[in-house]
């Protein structure tokens, strides 16, 4: 079994802050969708678009590289070309990130839990709005298979999971009997279950961290969920996604789709949430932003609590000095240089400056009341409009 996956968000926020100082950064994202890609010789046409996409961007910068960085952007894609290709593994993977600046040191290769487009960024800064389902979806899940007899502990983090903890054990069968009556026979049966029910929920309450985040998916039959609901530590209670259904011997392939149902339907709720939240700011006055223009620069200021965002984006440019933003070309409005166009537009920019200043950006099905964009704010940074 795959040891689960270590939190993405800290990953993805440095990312977001990385700044080219040598050479060039390059972005490349696989959908790797079973539905989509569903062989190698797919995945191979698939890496050498992305890729020969990401080589006419080097050339498109060539005019702004010296020797020393052409070469090496070359150099990086031929690599990455080669490792995909030859030996990237998508065992689990719906979708692959692999970031790379080698003048500057700097590789990580990222199977990731949900699909992504494919796409190519080169520039001074790596893209991180493809991320942006993934880093979602980047919640642990501790799910626990509890019977009279069963006490099964996984958790599970970017569709990998491992075990915590087994405590299924045989508690006294009708042979174990012997010469006790029918009733102290069962009062033992009923006082070992209760017993071996606390051992689990122990066994939760010390899996899940207060205030860490985590949820928790409870399998069992329905008619013991409230007594095993009543020896849950309050946090435990707290963190509860829900509770499903359980065979005997199920492992935790068989929970899978319950789980990723739970969790969907919570982080449906908590976009929800956000969304009443903005509108309330929105009508009265307060730290709500509706416009690319304003959320760009709030952004740079790393006034972005939570950005919301449905998926579009207008063009956006990006000093290359300082990263700032803008919804116009021109210059930089603390130092005057020549902005630049991002490929990935505003809403690259407004992700980018939102994680690295530790806000969240979440997705959005659909922002009637805006251009695609609407987020909370730490402090007011101008009037919004």
């Amino acid at each position: 079994m795959a040891q689960v996956a270590t939190p993405l968000g800290p990953l993805v926020r440095s990312l977001a802050g990385f700044r080219a100082e040598r050479g060039l950064g390059i972005s490349l994202f696989l959908n790797l969708d079973p539905t989509v890609v569903p062989t190698t010789k797919d995945v191979g046409s698939h890496v050498r678009s992305v890729v020969d996409d990401a080589r006419r961007r080097v050339l498109e910068l060539a005019p702004h590289l010296d020797h020393e960085q052409a070469l090496g952007a070359r150099n990086d894609l031929d690599a990455g070309e080669a490792f995909l290709e030859e030996e990237l593994d998508r065992s689990g993977a719906r979708g692959y990130a692999l970031y790379v600046a080698g003048l500057d040191g700097v590789r990580y290769e990222l199977p990731l839990p949900t699909a992504a487009d494919d796409a190519a960024h080169v520039g001074r800064a790596f893209a991180v709005a493809p991320l942006l389902g993934a880093l979602e979806r980047d919640r642990e899940v501790v799910v626990a298979a509890v019977g009279r007899e069963r006490g099964t502990l996984w958790r599970t983090r970017g569709g990998s999971t491992e075990v915590l903890d087994d405590r299924t054990e045989e508690i006294h069968g009708r042979h174990d009997q012997g010469g006790w009556s029918q009733a102290r026979f069962q009062r033992r049966i009923e006082h070992d279950a209760l017993a071996h029910f606390r051992d689990v929920a122990d066994l939760l309450a010390h899996a899940v961290e207060p205030g860490s985040g985590t949820f928790v998916v409870v399998a069992c039959v329905e008619e013991q969920r409230s007594t095993f609901e009543e020896l849950l530590a309050p946090h435990v209670r707290e963190a509860l996604l829900g509770w499903t259904a359980v065979e005997a011997h199920a492992g935790h392939e068989a929970l899978e789709p319950e789980v990723d149902r739970l969790l969907s339907a919570r982080l449906e709720d908590e976009r929800e949430a956000l969304l009443d939240r903005w509108r309330e700011e929105r009508a009265s006055g307060g730290k709500a932003i509706v416009s690319w223009r304003d959320a760009l620069e709030a952004a740079a200021d790393a006034a972005v609590e939570v950005a919301l965002v449905d998926g579009r984006s207008p063009k956006a440019w990006a000093c290359p000095a300082c990263g700032r933003g803008s919804i116009e070309p021109g210059g930089c409005p603390l130092d005057g240089t020549s902005l630049v166009e991002d490929s990935g537009g505003a809403l690259e920019l407004v992700a980018r400056g939102a994680l690295a200043n530790a806000g969240r950006v979440r997705r959005i099905a659909r922002l009637d009341e805006t251009q695609g964009v609407a987020a909370l704010l730490r402090y007011p940074v101008r009037a919004a409009r």
